[in-house]
């Protein structure tokens, strides 16, 4: 992430045990600063300090946040379909109708987004200057440009998946963020029960892969989740990979952790053998660590990721429709501000194609 920290690792040493523990550790102290980060202020593009949630807290990247009781039901591009007439966004000078989420963000100046700071090229922030960086950090900014026309006016607050009082649905709840973007898969459970909240489109495709050390010849392993039975695989706490790895390699072999980046830890210290979650936080903690790849065995599932809007049964849902309109202008935009070159310069290669649109999302 940071340049201090890429320092630490051990580039032109081809044995990975000795130098192990030294990573770890540097990985031990990247999670530390990133939590003070968050806890920082700032201006109004940067961090908020008020309410913020210190980042790790809680249960990790790809958790359930208030999962429905009830098997959820199936559900498909109808649930995240809402746009504008014509995907025309009305101008920062043009009457909202009153009482509105966007009229309320236009009138305070900024939006507010929840964003995740543990993410390696989506999400955070590696000079430690409250000025976080990423591929979500570029979609809530974008996000903001088409509320106001013109860049600057956004706030980030640190959101911890799924935990109870920091978690993506309470922030919204509670009104301490306007629209989350921070690696969070749309599923069906998501979108239904108690705690249900509104998601755009997606906005990017991840697949579930494994992360493991590099083979014995210095290459990416072929291994798949099936051939993992009587090892330990690692994934964030009540997961969907977590169930995936019960499921394909037996319940043994799943190793829950709070955090993603605990898993890299683990794997550097030999206390794991693989970690298995979706392709996004794989290749960050890829091109963090020289001796460890994505194995080629074929993805075992596709994980679209959603903007996170509130969901209020009392109200119209306007910021959804709103968030929408505005990521597919940016989908279709092929300028240096367009979603394809935000793409490329975040997460350092160019993309295969837009975004899918499923023809089922996940369960969840």
């Amino acid at each position: 992430m940071s340049t201090e920290y890429r320092k630490t690792l051990p580039m032109n040493t081809p044995k990975r045990r000795p130098d192990r523990r030294i990573r770890a550790w540097s990985t031990a102290a990247l999670v530390a600063a990133v939590g003070f980060t968050a806890a920082c202020s700032s201006s109004k593009e940067g961090i908020a300090s008020p309410n913020v949630p210190r980042a790790g807290e809680g249960i990790g990247n790809n958790g359930l946040p208030g999962a429905p009781t009830t098997p959820p039901k199936p559900c498909g591009p109808e649930a995240t379909a809402d746009h504008l007439p014509g995907d025309k966004l009305p101008g920062p000078q043009d009457q909202d109708p009153a009482g509105g989420t966007l009229s309320k963000i236009r009138a305070r100046g900024f939006l507010i987004a929840g964003i995740d700071l543990n993410t390696y090229l989506f999400g955070y922030d590696p000079h430690h200057t409250n000025q976080p960086q990423g591929f979500d950090i570029d979609i809530a900014k974008a996000m903001a440009r088409a509320v106001f026309g013109e860049d600057g006016h956004v706030q980030f607050r640190v959101v911890t998946l799924a935990d109870p009082a920091t978690g993506e649905w309470k922030q919204l709840q509670d009104g301490n963020v306007d629209l989350v973007v921070r690696t969070t898969t749309i599923t069906c459970a998501r979108m239904q029960g108690d705690r249900r909240m509104n998601f755009s489109n997606p906005y990017y495709t991840a697949e579930q892969k494994l992360l493991m050390p590099l083979g014995d010849d210095g290459k990416p392993q072929a291994t798949a989740l099936t051939g993992l039975k009587g090892k330990k695989v690692c994934a964030t706490k009540n997961s969907t990979a977590i169930e995936t790895i019960k499921a394909q390699a037996g319940a043994d072999a799943a190793y829950p952790v709070p955090n993603s980046l605990d898993c890299l830890a683990l794997l550097q210290q030999d206390q794991v053998d693989a970690i298995f979650t979706d392709d996004a936080l794989l290749r960050g903690m890829a091109a963090q660590d020289p001796h460890v790849a994505l194995t080629t065995a074929p993805p075992v599932q596709k994980q679209p990721y959603g903007i996170v809007t509130k969901y209020d049964p009392a109200k119209p849902n306007d910021l959804t429709p709103f968030v929408n309109s505005a990521l597919a202008n940016l989908i279709a935009d092929a300028g240096p501000s367009g979603w394809a070159q935000l793409y490329a310069n975040d997460l350092q290669t160019k993309p295969s194609g837009p975004p899918e649109i499923p023809d089922h999302y996940p369960l969840g």
